[in-house]
């Protein structure tokens, strides 16, 4: 078969570049990723809080708007924000930004996020337009950096699929900061005469599918192939997902925010279609790995068919099989929790340990004894991750759906046990230090299949 559209890059090789191209101090995208992190199991907590209400069909409520905005601002946003950090400059080979700037803005995105989702589930307003100015100002920032650097990278012929895919997405993120913040200060000081669920449903829609999911599959296009040291695979159906899923964002947004059913259902069904083509990308990275599946690939797998699962509740609701308002949260949790939440938990189990790795070992590659990059992933607890997760969200889209608050609880609960394995897995990566490894006898470390 001929090897027109296919990637034989290892793997390894890129990883190694993440220290030569302009990166940051390691430290900086690890501490954003550390913070997203106990933001994600907060965001379980609260999640927790507001399962009875979730199953009741309220989907306004304090807890839920807290809930929303820890795990779509606290751990996505800032988690997205750290991972770009280091792999912008690898992607675009071009600078982004300057450590200083970038650390004011995780500090700002991090903190406005807790002050904004406190001020939601608490009602003070203060907190509300605090945490929201904050956040814009955060994300203003890496709006700025983004495009001078995608700019760049456009003019040198380096911008690429996922280069591409991430400038769609930072159109979607202005445009869901421009939202959030006409939304924060009206509730503040109420002067917006619509529909509030349906400003909340567009909100949403832009957020989830446009920046989160958009700039998830965007990185996907690389970071899945390198993870499962991955050759052959058909970059195509790949890259035709991309195109698809953010041509959906548009319709499904309109559609929602002005109640015109035809339109958001059109959107629907091209992201299906995107799905299906990303499911496509998936099983080929997959046939083609050299490593057993770990937590990236099988979490990107199950976010995609929870992605597509929201695509068909809703189509189903709009055609007439049930009540949209009540099949829009198990939707909305699917699309939140599993494929935002769950794909990047998987990513953290290699993401981190790839920046810790290149941060203190790379400059050990070659040597006797030197660390590999697999001695970090931590493996039993990514497997208990996954177990938990896949057995936690089944359980709380099930009880929203059935209207059980004890499964929804129960659901929730397990997702607080999968997202404290993440906090550790990364607490142990970034505080532990792996013991030396020998090579095999006969063997040199570069003959091991390992980053040298």
């Amino acid at each position: 078969m001929s090897a027109r559209g296919r990637c034989s890059e290892p793997g390894a090789r890129t990883v190694q570049r993440t220290a030569t191209v302009g990166g940051p101090p390691w430290q900086l995208p690890v501490a954003l990723l550390c913070a997203a992190a106990i933001a994600q199991v907060a965001g379980a907590g609260a999640l927790l809080v507001a399962a009875p209400e979730l199953a009741a069909s309220v989907a306004y409520g304090p807890a839920q708007l807290g809930a929303a905005h820890l795990l779509g601002l606290a751990f996505l946003t800032v988690a997205i924000f750290g991972a770009l950090l280091q792999l912008v400059p690898v992607l675009l080979r071009r600078p982004l930004g300057t450590p200083v700037r970038w650390a004011a803005a995780g500090a700002s995105l991090a903190g406005g996020s807790w002050a904004l989702a406190i001020g939601l589930w608490t009602d003070r307003g203060a907190a509300i337009a605090t945490g929201g100015t904050l956040v814009v100002l955060g994300g203003a920032i890496v709006v700025g950096d983004l495009a001078v650097a995608l700019a760049g990278a456009a003019r040198e012929g380096n911008l690429g699929a996922s280069g591409a895919g991430i400038a769609a997405a930072a159109v979607w993120l202005a445009v869901v900061m421009a939202l959030g913040a006409l939304m924060a200060a009206n509730r503040v000081d109420p002067f917006l005469d619509v529909d509030r669920l349906r400003l909340i449903g567009a909100h949403s829609a832009v957020a989830l599918v446009g920046w989160i999911g958009g700039t998830i599959l965007a990185v996907a296009q690389r970071l899945a192939p390198m993870f499962a040291l991955s050759h052959g695979y058909r970059r195509g159906p790949g890259i035709a997902a991309l195109v698809l899923w953010h041509a959906s964002v548009a319709p499904i947004a309109i559609g929602l925010g002005l109640g015109i059913a035809p339109l958001a259902a059109a959107g629907a069904i091209c992201l299906l279609c995107a799905c299906a083509l990303a499911g496509w990308f998936t099983a080929g990275v997959a046939r083609h790995r050299r490593r057993r599946p770990e937590a990236p690939l099988v979490h990107l797998s199950l976010g995609i068919a929870c992605a597509a699962a929201a695509c068909c509740l809703m189509l189903a609701a709009w055609a007439g099989a049930g009540d949209p308002y009540r099949l829009a949260i198990p939707a909305t949790l699917l699309a939140l929790v599993g494929t935002g939440a769950g794909i990047t938990s998987g990513h953290l189990f290699k993401v981190v340990p790839m920046l810790v790795w290149t941060g203190r070992y790379a400059h050990m590659a070659g040597t006797p004894g030197a660390p590999k990059l697999t001695d970090l992933y931590p493996g039993p607890l990514a497997i208990a991750e996954q177990a938990a997760f896949a057995a936690g969200l089944a359980l709380l889209v099930a009880g929203t759906a059935a209207g059980s608050a004890d499964a929804a609880r129960a659901g929730a609960a397990l997702l607080i046990a999968g997202a404290v394995a993440v906090l550790a897995a990364v607490g142990v990566c970034v505080l532990g230090r792996p013991g030396a490894t020998r090579p095999a006898p006969g063997l040199t470390p570069h003959t091991t299949g390992e980053p040298a």
